[in-house]
């Protein structure tokens, strides 16, 4: 199929507002019917110039988007081409068989190509379609799942992106392609993003904890040698000797303390601690004896007051982590390490007071270095969080714009399956749509060769004389006898409208005389062109109000050429591939979208209503449905407005609303009418009315003085009027006719 107009939007023109309004799904024939100064000429006129800044807002849209040109019948057409020369229309002229046919076959060549041309650009722009739904389909996907999810948590990284899905697809897609291979984790992203993506952060200070010598001391005291060291007195003495087979070195120590200075024995009470005796026992308990009891008491003590001076740091940073936000220490693992040091340290003191009591008892210390270290640990990673943070700080800017990079890098790498797949298929769509293109290309070009080709063959056998030959014979077969279009002697490729006598007719035609052979002009006008090269171009005809100023006669016979026009382009007979035609006339419009029995059901053919409200005027479609066929109200509205009516549109009309409003709704017969008149001459008039009417309106009469009732008219219609009266039904004309 040739290209076609799809819509028109008329915006901001003439008494069409700025909403806007649309007419659509045109086909090939498209009916308009509007009284005067309801739109119409708006239409045709923006159709006739496109491009006239009074239409800047106006919108064709073509089938397939390429466009033909257009031809429109209308005011402006009767006053540009109604002149003394007259530009010719370039038509097949006299040519050979060979040379008509070689031409056919290359508009065949050229028909068939085009269609190959329409189906490869319908096959691109499906394609088009196609990746158009994907990629939304892509941009649905990637919003709900990369943005939505990690909106709360990275807010921060899509600032410009949130309130536009295409805006975020393309973010993404470009992000991709910058990196997405990420180290990060999402807990350390969200650790970074809590600092940077909240208002701007303040240094925090390091933590002032020292252990390392206490620490040190703490270990040292508990992995001391003298714990596991049994010690003993002097064995060489006498007593020794006893104290060992005794194995009462502890206990001997111990009862010394009990000694009294006038040798009485502390648990017989008698007086047998000699002089010796306490000779032999200081003798056994000196030495390294003393030392090593010493050593103990002394670790006894350090230890208390390391411990204790340890659990007393400790205590005091857990109270005072708040000052230390960014170290990010758990209270609860302090609390931990206090609670596990408290016991083992009291556990420890036990057993020291035990080997201070009994040195020569062993005993084993709980070595408390790994908690202690787990405890510097903690301050140290508390530390290096800190140092972290106040280097974030110093370089803000550009740590949230790493951070903001680092974000996208792991959500590329998250959804690094979804996103390279979709790559994958916007590369399989290209490829196709090049393809596809290529294939387009070609054809382009093969068409322009042939157009080439067409119009260099039409130069040969195109001229300007068929179109002379075929006015003529159309101005004389309807009776226009005095006058003819003959070729200008001084313009080459020109008429002249010409009198039998040989003067110039233009300045002399009626109106009427001049709209029928300008029209017949533009019918010839359809066939070809004024341009040799544009001769077998495809067209869009526009046909506003063809018939004005014509009358009875004409009417019917620019009615009947219109209908042979429509025909013609419905059955694919025509380079003219679409028609508009804007009427205000109910007759016109009624014989014209009248081309077979079939009209209600026939696709191609659709109809529109223009009507003006308020200054401003309206479109309503009707489709397939001829609204004129039933418009009651219509057929008044011609009745009432056009009071120079030709006399068949006016014996139509005033047939078919007394057919539709008495015998039809009312099933009131002619009789009955007749007789509601009183007197004789009433009634006789009446009668010649129905008569006339019945007669007038469906049949031509042969006598060649048809217009010679026209001075009837205003005494008919006067009878018409009076049937309504005389019929009781004066309010219901008064209402039609608008009469108060």
């Amino acid at each position: 199929m040739y290209p076609v107009i799809k819509t028109i939007k008329l915006k901001n023109c003439a008494t069409y507002l700025s909403e806007g309004t649309s007419i659509e799904n045109c086909q090939k024939i498209n009916f308009f019917y509007g009284p005067n100064g309801s739109g119409k000429s708006t239409i045709s006129n923006f159709l006739q110039d496109p491009t006239d800044l009074l239409y800047r807002e106006c919108i064709i849209e073509w089938e397939n988007d390429t466009a033909v040109d257009i031809m429109v019948y209308n005011r402006r057409f009767r006053e540009r081409n109604f002149k003394e020369n007259i530009a010719g229309v370039f038509t097949l002229g006299q040519a050979t068989i060979e040379d008509i046919r070689a031409l056919e076959e290359m508009k065949e060549q050229r028909a068939k190509k085009n269609e190959d041309y329409t189906t490869r650009g319908n096959t691109l722009q499906k394609k088009l379609q196609e990746e158009i739904a994907y990629k939304a389909t892509f941009r649905d996907t990637v919003w709900e799942r990369i943005l939505k999810p990690n909106e709360a948590d990275f807010q921060e990284a899509f600032s410009g992106f949130r309130n536009n899905k295409e805006r975020f697809r393309d973010e993404v897609l470009r992000r991709y392609q910058i990196s997405h291979s990420s180290t990060e984790t999402r807990d350390a992203l969200l650790v970074r993003a809590k600092t940077l993506f909240a208002r701007k952060p303040e240094k925090c200070p390091i933590i002032p904890f020292v252990l390392d010598n206490i620490v040190e001391q703490i270990a040292e005291i508990e992995t001391a040698a003298i714990w596991s060291k049994v010690i003993v007195g002097n064995r060489d003495l006498p007593i020794g000797r006893l104290i060992e087979v005794l194995d009462n070195a502890d206990w001997v120590s111990q009862g010394r303390k009990h000694l009294r200075e006038d040798g009485i024995c502390p648990f017989c009470q008698k007086q047998t601690i000699t002089d010796e005796l306490k000779n032999q026992l200081d003798a056994f308990f000196s030495g390294e004896y003393e030392q090593d009891v010493s050593l103990i008491k002394q670790f006894i003590g350090q230890y208390s007051s390391y411990t204790d001076e340890l659990l007393s740091r400790i205590k005091t940073l857990r109270t005072s982590l708040g000052s230390y936000p960014a170290a990010g220490i758990e209270a609860s693992k302090i609390d931990s390490i206090i609670e596990l040091l408290n016991g083992y340290f009291s556990k420890n003191k036990a057993e020291m007071l035990i080997k201070e009591k009994e040195p020569g008892r062993i005993i084993s210390l709980t070595e408390t270095a790994a908690t202690t270290s787990s405890m510097k640990q903690l301050v140290i990673n508390g530390n290096a969080a800190v140092t972290k943070h106040n280097e974030m700080v110093d370089n803000y800017t550009s740590e949230k714009d790493t951070l903001v990079a680092d974000i996208w890098v792991f959500l590329m790498d998250e959804n690094e399956a979804l996103i390279a797949g979709y790559l994958n298929d916007i590369e399989t769509f290209t490829k196709a749509k090049k393809g596809i293109q290529k294939g387009i290309d070609v054809c382009k070009q093969q068409l322009d060769d042939l157009d080439g080709k067409i119009v260099e063959a039409g130069k040969n056998i195109t001229s300007v004389q068929p179109t002379v030959d075929e006015i003529n014979r159309s101005l004389k077969s309807y009776g226009f006898t005095n006058f003819k279009i003959v070729p200008s002697p001084a313009q080459p490729n020109a008429y002249q409208i010409q009198r039998m006598d040989g003067t110039l007719a233009t300045n002399t035609l009626s109106e009427g005389e001049e709209t029928f052979i300008s029209f017949l002009y533009f019918l010839q006008f359809a066939k070809g062109s004024i341009d040799v090269a544009k001769v077998s171009n495809r067209k869009v005809l526009v046909l506003d109000d063809p018939i004005c100023s014509l009358d009875s006669t004409v009417l019917y016979i620019v009615s009947s050429l219109v209908k042979g026009l429509i025909k013609d382009v419905r059955e694919g007979n025509s380079d003219v591939e679409q028609i508009f035609i804007l009427t205000h006339n109910v007759f016109f419009h009624k014989e014209t979208a009248f081309i077979d029995r079939r009209t209600e059901v026939c696709n191609d053919i659709h109809f529109w209503i223009i009507s003006k409200d308020n200054n401003i005027s309206t479109i309503k479609a009707y489709e397939r449905n001829n609204p004129i066929k039933t418009s009651y109200e219509l057929l008044w509205e011609e009745l009432k407005s056009n009071t120079n009516a030709s006399l068949i549109t006016t014996q139509n009309i005033m047939r078919r609303i007394l057919e539709n409003y008495f015998s039809i709704l009312g099933k009131t017969k002619d009789d009955t009418i007749v007789d509601s008149f009183s007197t004789i001459e009433e009634k006789m008039i009446c009668r010649s009315l129905l008569s006339w009417i019945n007669d007038g309106s469906h049949t031509i009469p042969d006598d060649l003085y048809i217009d010679s009732y026209t001075d009837s008219i205003d005494r008919y219609k006067q009878i018409f009027k009076e049937v309504f009266f005389k019929m009781g039904h004066e309010a219901h004309y008064k209402m039609m006719m608008g009469e108060s």
